[in-house]
């Protein structure tokens, strides 16, 4: 327990540290660093058991710019403030290596500091905890749920697993080589951020989107066209294989390159796809939609991220032949002309496919996902397959003289 404590101690400090001029930190205790946090959860909790509905009366009542009161303005931004802290607190855990240096210095393993990062960040929105719980008991169960995954991308970070099968090391860090924390967290949580907008004008402004989701069909179409939207930008896996320069070593020392990409964008396509699913089905939970109508909008998401993804599989290979630095190199980088045209209609033309599926009348809503499920997995399979053998072909120009 003393350990625990001191390490804990010793993580505010760094925190200290991270966020301010390192010639201010000051060596002061873990009640000094905590107090305000604990006071503050403390101070809510009271006022909300004894005022609770006056409280929600005043915010109601006053509104900002007569678009929105108050208690809807606090609906959107503390949720939003709970994830984006969590992100921005562990930002400095990645990029200063903060973990690596406790365990060498400190002797404390991965699974510790898991625990006394989860244990800190807790602490530090525990004031928006409050909020959320005292509205809601279970989003603030989900919110606590989802303050344990986010803190999950800095514990599985640094994992390790070993296969001798397949002899690769796949450390998920290896991710963060190719791309940095930035550019991971910048992809990653755009199709968040479009989720959320399309969450404010479902609710507030519904005559501007003008759609209609209360039969399956017009769920499902919404949740395709929608889901275009969210994932229509570059996502994860366009930057790991474009920005990828180790894959023709990895061959050249026997590494199945097949496997190696196959993991890694496995699990980049469950995060980037997993986030916004998330953040989906809690509002659509919220606003009262059934569990069957949930999983109608969910399988439209998974529909659209893989017909975005597999027009990205395609681009990223005509990416990687420029061999860029980086992603701010890449993202200045201009196509020619004639290739920006044939990349255009390469995106379009399955997306048009699809949404004039789910223009026909009078099919059954079985037959239409039907449709949808066999013509997105092909198209997905086809470039999927494509790129990868596009990429080990394309890789066997590097060898090694033993």
């Amino acid at each position: 327990m003393e350990k625990f404590y001191h390490s804990l101690t010793l993580l505010f400090l760094s925190r200290q540290g991270y966020w301010s001029d390192s010639k201010e930190v000051q060596g002061v205790s873990l009640t000094q660093l905590t107090y305000k946090y604990l006071l503050s959860s403390l101070g809510l909790i009271f006022l909300f058991a004894i005022a609770k509905e006056e409280v929600y009366s005043i915010l109601k009542n006053y509104r900002m710019w007569n678009l929105l009161s108050y208690f809807e303005l606090a609906q959107l931004l503390v949720p939003a403030i709970l994830v984006l802290g969590i992100v921005y607190e562990n930002i400095y855990v990645l990029t200063t290596k903060t973990m690596s240096t406790m365990k060498l210095f400190f002797n404390i393993s991965d699974k510790e500091f898991f625990g006394i990062l989860l244990v800190k960040n807790f602490i530090i929105v525990s004031p928006l905890l409050v909020i959320i719980s005292f509205y809601n008991i279970v989003l603030g169960s989900f919110s606590s749920l989802l303050i344990l995954l986010l803190n999950g991308v800095v514990y599985f970070s640094n994992i390790r697993l070993f296969s001798l099968k397949h002899k690769t090391s796949y450390n998920l860090s290896y991710i963060f080589s190719v791309m940095d924390i930035w550019v991971f967290l910048k992809t990653l949580l755009a199709p968040v951020f479009s989720t959320i907008v399309f969450m404010f004008m479902l609710v507030f402004v519904p005559q501007l989107l003008k759609i209609e989701i209360t039969h399956n069909i017009d769920i499902l179409s919404t949740a395709l066209f929608s889901g275009t939207v969210f994932f229509g930008s570059r996502g994860l896996n366009f930057y790991f294989l474009s920005l990828n320069k180790d894959l023709p070593y990895l061959q050249a020392i026997q590494i199945d390159l097949k496997n190696f990409i196959k993991v890694r964008v496995g699990f980049l396509s469950i995060i980037s796809w997993g986030l916004p699913a998330v953040s989906i089905t809690i509002f659509l939970w919220y606003v009262q939609y059934s569990i069957l109508q949930i999983s109608i909008f969910l399988l439209g998401m998974l529909f659209a991220y893989l017909l975005c993804q597999s027009t990205q599989f395609i681009e990223a290979l005509i990416f990687k032949q420029y061999e860029f630095k980086d992603a701010k190199e890449l993202d200045a980088f201009s196509l020619p002309i004639k290739t920006r045209v044939i990349l255009y209609f390469v995106r379009l033309i399955p997306v048009l496919v699809v949404l004039l599926f789910n223009q026909i009348r009078g099919i059954d809503f079985m037959v239409l996902a039907l449709l949808n499920a066999v013509y997105i997995t092909a198209i997905f399979y086809t470039s999927y397959r494509y790129m990868l053998s596009n990429i080990i072909k394309g890789e066997n120009r590097v060898h090694f003289i033993y």
